[in-house]
């Protein structure tokens, strides 16, 4: 399977309900930070994978990594964080461009 013939639904799918290790891997090379978040919604993630996410480029990703409860890293982010960035939708769900915070 190749991650790239994947529509965004279907790798989000993936994202958060994947067992298998290598396709977490892959996922966390995404581009589309949606897909990189909605792993932090996967049991299956590793602690590991949890602590690479915390430093992820995209403060989305990498402030909700930063509080799950197997990252063992810490990190700090610049107040105030916005409503954006504290988001608790699913990214399977999510409209940003509909969101009243944006």
């Amino acid at each position: 399977m190749s991650l790239k013939d994947l529509s965004l639904s279907e790798k989000l799918d993936l994202a958060v309900s994947s067992a298998e290790h290598a396709l977490l891997e892959l996922l966390l090379l995404s581009p589309e930070m949606l897909v990189r978040r909605a792993m932090l919604r996967n049991q299956n993630i590793t602690t590991s994978m949890v602590d690479l996410l915390a430093f992820d480029v995209t403060e989305n990703v990498s402030y909700v990594a930063s509080k799950h409860n197997k990252c063992s890293v810490e990190r700090s982010f610049v107040e105030p964080i916005s409503m954006c960035v504290q988001c608790k939708v699913d990214e399977r769900q999510i409209s940003c461009e509909t969101c009243p915070y944006r």
